[in-house]
């Protein structure tokens, strides 16, 4: 599981003290939905870095692609406040090592092998570690980071018209 937190954090507290203030709890749950809508050119980002870098050859790209995820993750409190966005990706027993695949390792086990032991029968496939291009999550925050600062900045800065009117 990686995670990304996005800057603006001062105006952020400012907007949602002035929500807490009014006790409008439907502006706090749009300035949220609005908050969450300007991460999407960061997940939209990783998702196409995490294209790139994936085999192709054995169907890991597709199987990776369907499973990868991202969650925001909204705080504020009198001192700090942070956006989060969390990605990560569902394996079928358990997540995906999203921490080793950004490191540029993809384990797997050996295509088109299995083991028989004697006195056991057929036992799991050994697994081997695939070297990848390391940081795909990086370069995808990365490239995506002014056009989700840029629309963060425009949401808060809407809320806080918005409070200033009413």
């Amino acid at each position: 599981m990686l995670d990304v937190q996005i800057g603006g954090a001062a105006q952020l507290r400012k907007v949602a003290a002035g929500i807490r203030a009014t006790g409008d709890k439907g502006l706090g749950r749009q300035m949220s939905r609005a908050l969450a809508a300007s991460t999407k050119p960061i997940q939209r980002s990783i998702d196409a870095e995490s294209e790139k870098v994936m085999p192709k050859r054995g169907g890991y790209r597709a199987v990776f692609a369907k499973s990868l995820r991202h969650k925001t993750s909204q705080r504020t409190s009198a001192r700090n406040s942070s956006l989060t966005l969390i990605t990560y990706a569902d394996g079928t027993g358990e997540r995906r090592d999203v921490q080793s695949l950004e490191g540029g390792a993809l384990r797997h086990p050996v295509f088109g092998r299995s083991r028989t032991v004697r006195g056991r029968g057929r036992v799991p496939n050994p697994w081997t570690v695939t070297r990848i291009r390391s940081g795909f999550h990086k370069r995808g925050t990365d490239g995506a980071a002014d056009e989700a600062e840029r629309q963060l900045s425009t949401v808060l800065g809407d809320f806080a018209s918005r409070l200033a009117k009413g």
